[in-house]
């Protein structure tokens, strides 16, 4: 039986392949063009900016008392195009207040907000109600809007300063804004590498030739790529999933907040102990569910941190353990496969191992950096025919991590 640890062993296994700088470069390059864009989110900005403005007309409302901004991926950068989908999912709050919403009813707030949002429906399309939100389709847009009302906890008994309708229990609390700023206060902190061995490393770098990448080779944003790669991980997974395994896939918020616990405490513990950002993402992983907390009865927790009173896992103590066993799949799942792919050397993986961490556009960004890779080998080899040079065997090699780096 193998003793060492899930990262450990990966670690070693990209040590001895020098594979690591080339997956980092594709995690990077990959998740990057799974984000919504910068063209595309400023445009989001200016259509909620405009919501606010019809909303608080329809319900004739000064514009100071409608307040509207986003939460969830949006707020924290995290956002990603899940599979089968051409349309991103953003989430936005929409804060009113004034005498009318002290202490309003909460299924007559959501149906008279309903009818605010329409009016416009050649740009956003007819409002479809949903749990707590409203859906806007926003035909034309590659996004959509799930608005969700809100208004002041006029007792603050929760703690959180506002809530919103909930169908189950009338009210639910709710601090999108404190949750996304806990997450970017982690996403912000910073790791220094060391060099995993030393004076050989500079040696056997000093010998190949490697290939220009066109981007920095890093993964310059840890917690909030790690946050994207275990979406789309999850994504990929109950994509094809039946019924029942969809039901109980993992949501995003415990994922969010479960590596937001496991980043902070690695980073507060051990950040100097690391040789590159991988290593970081593959502890935090590991890490996870070690946060999962239960109590005497068996119940299980996995808690607001900006709000103790506000359990994301609350629907795993009333369904026969479909969540917490989902949960667990999906968990093992990910290590077996990040294994997999991972501890093989980067050039000579299969297609079958990258699509089941990245989906098919991992598979197809991958086989693009091969490409580049025999284009630059090539490329090189005729520059140094021409150059009338003999070489033996020149190498091309894979990009090799600097000693040190300090994440920006």
């Amino acid at each position: 039986m193998n003793n060492k640890t899930f990262t450990k062993r990966i670690q070693e296994s990209l040590n001895l392949t020098k594979s690591e700088a080339r997956w980092e470069q594709l995690m990077v390059r990959l998740l990057r063009r799974l984000e919504l864009d910068p063209h595309a989110r400023k445009d989001a900005e200016q259509e909620y900016k405009t919501l606010a403005n019809r909303i608080a007309d329809n319900l004739e409302l000064t514009h100071q008392d409608v307040d509207v901004f986003p939460q969830g991926s949006m707020r924290t950068q995290t956002t990603i195009r899940p599979p089968g989908r051409s349309n991103f999912d953003l989430d936005i709050v929409v804060a009113l207040s004034g005498p009318r919403y002290h202490n309003p009813d909460p299924e007559y707030l959501f149906q008279h907000f309903g009818v605010a949002l329409q009016g416009d429906e050649s740009v956003t399309g007819p409002p479809t109600p949903k749990r707590r939100c409203w859906r806007l389709q926003y035909p034309g847009k590659p996004y959509y809007f799930d608005v969700t009302p809100a208004v002041p906890d006029p007792s603050h008994a929760s703690g959180a300063a506002l809530r919103v309708r909930d169908p189950e229990t009338r009210w639910s609390p709710s601090n999108p804004v404190e949750f996304a700023d806990w997450l970017c206060e982690r996403a912000d902190r910073q790791f220094s590498f060391q060099s995993a061995s030393g004076l050989g490393s500079l040696v056997e770098a000093r010998k190949s030739v490697e290939p220009l990448p066109k981007e920095p080779v890093r993964i310059d944003d840890i917690l909030r790529r790690t946050i994207q790669l275990l979406k789309l991980h999850r994504d990929n997974l109950y994509f094809t999933a039946n019924e029942k395994e969809k039901e109980g896939c993992p949501i995003s918020v415990i994922i969010v907040t479960l590596a937001g616990h496991a980043f902070e405490r690695i980073w507060r513990t051990r950040r100097n102990l690391f040789t590159s950002p991988i290593e970081v993402v593959l502890a935090i992983v590991e890490e996870m569910p070690n946060d999962i907390k239960r109590d005497a009865n068996g119940n299980y927790y996995v808690c607001n941190p900006m709000l103790d009173s506000e359990n994301f896992a609350d629907k795993w103590n009333s369904d026969n353990g479909l969540r917490a066993g989902e949960f667990r799949r999906w968990h093992q799942r990910l290590e077996d496969d990040l294994e997999a792919l991972l501890t093989d050397e980067y050039s000579k993986s299969s297609e079958n191992k990258l699509k089941a961490v990245f989906g098919q556009v991992g598979v197809d960004a991958w086989k693009a950096s091969i490409g580049e890779v025999q284009t630059s080998a090539t490329l090189l080899k005729s520059l140094i025919a021409s150059s009338g040079i003999t070489v033996s065997n020149p190498k091309i090699a894979t990009p090799v991590s600097r000693n040190t780096r300090t994440l920006a």
